[in-house]
């Protein structure tokens, strides 16, 4: 029983000690969480409007002439994904979902006949892609709460570069759409070339949203696109950020209430453990005296 004693007592303070860490991460997240929420909540209005705006000019690609708003050729066989992870674990299924949808993503635009070239964002996805031979064109590290437009700017060039060189035929971004602390949702938007809102949302029903440009529409578009693509890649990566600190969060949460049950289980079977060697030597006590009466 000492031994085992041991050792029970050694595993429950090793327990101990990892739901110290657990806890502490949990803290650390919860904190980062509630400034990028903030945030993500704040900014979205606003780039879900200008997407709203920039899809309706979208939907007048053949009056004005840009390459951003139609194809630049009607056949290619390459695309390209931003695809935005995390660098680091301990995140529960977070990164699990993006590589999946990834993945998926992949299958579909290969049943298209179509490559895809990768932008991981991210040391994970980046880890996935290498290890599964996809095409890596470039990787970034994950964005977080300090990442500013500047920061945005290399992803930016390198993607608006490969389109207007024609070397993809459309330009995409993955990251996760932040709904709750227990939500999120991986989410595929196409950038380039701008999406035009379906007929569905064009119009009311009965009314169709005509727009009257002034400056020109060539003029209007050079000063909204940069805006506009700095803006949705600065929200991606809000949501991503705050949607991999809400996930790991609860993981912590959910590792740091596993650690209790297993305290109170290595705990019972320490009394357990106790209290039948207390039985044992009353039993040699009690066997020792009638020996002797004897």
């Amino acid at each position: 029983m000492a031994k085992s004693g041991k050792e029970i007592r050694r595993r429950i303070r090793s327990v101990k000690s990892t739901q110290q860490i657990t806890k502490a991460m949990k803290m650390v997240a919860a904190a980062r969480l509630r400034k990028s929420e903030g945030r993500a909540s704040a900014s979205r209005p606003y780039t879900d409007t200008l997407r709203e705006v920039m899809g309706r000019l979208g939907a007048v690609a053949a009056e004005v002439d840009h390459p951003f708003l139609a194809h630049l050729t009607t056949e290619f066989n390459r695309v390209l994904l931003v695809f935005m992870t995390s660098d680091k674990g301990l995140c529960g299924s977070f990164n699990t979902h993006m590589i999946s949808r990834a993945g998926a993503f992949i299958k579909e635009q290969a049943a298209l006949g179509r490559q895809v070239g990768l932008i991981c964002v991210g040391k994970k996805g980046w880890d996935w892609a290498r290890n599964s031979g996809h095409e890596i064109v470039a990787h970034f590290p994950s964005f977080n709460e300090k990442t500013t437009f500047a920061d945005l700017k290399p992803v930016m060039d390198l993607l608006s570069g490969q389109y207007l060189n024609q070397e993809v035929g459309e330009v995409y971004l993955l990251s996760a759409r932040f709904i709750n602390i227990v939500k999120n949702i991986p989410t595929v938007v196409r950038l380039l070339p701008i999406e035009a809102l379906p007929a569905g949302e064009e119009d009311d029903g009965e009314y169709r949203h005509e727009y009257m440009l002034e400056p020109s529409p060539e003029e209007l578009l050079a000063s909204l696109l940069p805006s506009y693509f700095r803006t949705l890649l600065f929200q991606a990566a809000i949501e991503n950020f705050t949607s991999e600190n809400g996930a790991r969060m609860v993981a912590m949460e959910n590792a740091t209430k596993a650690a209790g049950e297993m305290i109170e289980d290595l705990t019972l079977q320490y009394n357990k453990a106790r209290q039948a060697s207390i039985t044992l030597e009353l039993l040699d006590i009690v066997g020792g005296a009638e020996a002797l009466k004897g």
